[in-house]
């Protein structure tokens, strides 16, 4: 869920249950508040929701100060104080776009004109008609007429602009509000306004709701959300206990040593670098983003640190001569092996691109479950971040299908490997890779080794397609989703559980992902 900060002089809880319903919102009641929100903490916000009129704040000596730099008077100066916000939010870097001014300051008519605008944009037809309905059964006739010759061109930016002269025209004679002035500036200097909505519109509440979903649609913002929120939980998490740190398990041992220390301090720096990684602006090509917010995620998945360790030390987690305890920590391992891949992957190669949103979520939840020793019940930070993954839950997986599933991935592999040149078949029907190695001599000498395992089969076709020019193309991203099933087939219940526990429900969320049809 996003987080809105609201800047609201005359809050009651009953406005914000009617303007927000149940969002995660943030009040400031003052100018000055909000100005300490802004100057010192706005990375905890998403969205911004700004009030022009702010004259119910304490006249202090900084708003003594600041209306003696203007040269106007404490009470004008707070009346116009949001405007002096949100410039103080552009300074800080702030995306105009996901800003917006909820005010009594602003004219009704060009605020219908700038979500009507919006609405086209987001191709929001149902929205621009009832607004063009109630915008044009108030125009004069031959006003009407005007706008029909527009719309009948499906020209709407000039109708937008026909309409804002028009209502501008209206006012001419008339001291223009605040908001209004506020913009005729930003016209001048061939910069679109900010956007606005007056709250004495009739559908205003509708409008607001709109404008907000449409930013709680956007991928690259409930990513980014989920990250921070996770990062702050986690680190917390280790704060409370630094045996939340499961990650140690995975160091190599040698000579009875860890080969690596690793201090809770370099943990929770790991955990901040990644929580401020992603921008509050989403960038035109988020790709390189996604790329390099990937190699920090994985970078601490080094030669030191192995999958098997796990299995070295919790044997008696993973022996089949004992049921009631084998598979306890089968996730673990799974996940630690998926993010070993990735490692290897993201480091000398691109085939997992163009990375989206989808996958790093996916990608985060997995490394984090293997790195820290969480409950099995999905945390508030894991919901936001599925809900990149899928917006919408599949029914329960039943295990017959999904045996069935899990079997076409696997031939559909081995398939590929037929194909590749260095790859032949046993007398059993083992696939065996033939690869040219050099020795401790220096000399080059030719190897063979079994392919068995899901991991090393499309580790090999990763390994084989690597820097071909005409590499065949394939699915890497459905690689690794699928391995999070083939790993895990020796028990499925776990998989296809209908509770609300991580496994299942991150199982739920990437089926048909993993096995699109």
């Amino acid at each position: 869920m996003l987080k809105i900060l609201w800047v609201e002089d005359e809050y009651t809880e009953q406005k914000q249950i009617a303007w927000f319903n149940n969002r995660s919102v943030c009040v400031k009641t003052n100018f000055l508040e909000a100005k300490e929100v802004i100057n010192n903490c706005l990375a905890q916000f998403d969205l911004i929701v700004l009030d022009i009129n702010l004259e119910n704040t304490e006249h202090s000596n900084e708003v003594k100060e600041l209306a003696k730099q203007f040269d106007i008077s404490e009470q004008k100066f707070l009346q116009e104080s949001g405007m002096n916000l949100f410039l103080y939010l552009l300074e800080h870097g702030f995306p105009k776009e996901q800003i917006i001014f909820l005010t009594a300051n602003a004219d009704i008519n060009i605020s219908r004109v700038d979500e009507l605008r919006e609405a086209y944009k987001q191709d929001n037809y149902d929205v621009t008609d009832e607004i063009l309905g109630t915008i044009t059964n108030e125009l004069r006739e031959e006003t009407a007429i005007k706008c029909s010759e527009f719309i009948d061109k499906e020209d709407i930016e000039s109708l937008c602009q026909y309409l804002e002269i028009h209502f501008n025209g209206l006012n001419d004679g008339n001291s223009p509000n605040t908001y209004n002035r506020f913009c005729e500036a930003y016209r001048r200097c061939r910069i679109e306004p900010p956007k606005a909505i007056n709250k004495s519109l009739n559908e205003a509440k509708q409008h607001l709701n709109h404008w907000l979903e449409n930013y709680e649609r956007n991928d690259y913002l409930i990513l980014r959300r989920g990250i921070i929120e996770g990062c702050g939980f986690l680190k917390s998490h280790i704060e409370k206990d630094g045996g939340n740190i499961q990650f140690r398990d995975f160091i190599k041992i040698e000579n009875n040593q860890p080969a690596i220390e690793i201090p809770n301090t370099d943990i929770k720096n790991y955990l901040d670098a990644l929580s401020q990684f992603l921008a509050i602006k989403q960038p035109d090509d988020p790709n390189i983003h996604y790329r390099l917010f990937l190699r920090t995620l994985v970078h601490e998945w080094e030669e030191n640190i192995e999958a098997n360790s796990l299995k070295e030390k919790y044997p008696q987690f993973f022996r089949k001569d004992q049921p009631n305890s084998f598979g306890k920590m089968n996730d673990i391992y799974t996940f630690a092996w998926l993010m070993k891949m990735t490692r290897n992957w993201v480091s000398h190669a691109i085939l997992l691109e163009p990375l989206n949103p989808q996958i790093i979520a996916f990608l985060f939840l997995v490394n984090m479950r293997a790195m820290f020793k969480l409950p099995k019940a999905i945390q508030p930070y894991e919901r936001i971040l599925l809900r990149c993954v899928s917006l919408s839950l599949a029914d329960n997986i039943n295990i017959e299908t999904l045996s069935g599933d899990i079997k076409h991935a696997e031939e559909c592999v081995d398939d590929i490997l037929i194909r590749m040149s260095n790859i032949s078949k046993n007398e059993k029907g083992d696939f065996i890779v033939t690869s040219i190695t050099k020795n401790k001599e220096g000399k080059y000498e030719e190897k063979t080794n079994k392919l068995n395992k899901f991991k090393d089969k499309i580790n090999e076709i990763y390994r084989y397609n690597t820097g071909q020019t005409d590499a065949e193309k394939h699915n890497y991203k459905g690689f690794l989703l699928q391995y999070f099933w083939v790993n895990q087939k020796s028990d499925l219940r776990n998989l296809t559980a209908t509770s609300d526990d991580f496994l299942p429900t991150l199982a739920r969320h990437i089926y048909s992902h993993s096995f699109p049809q």
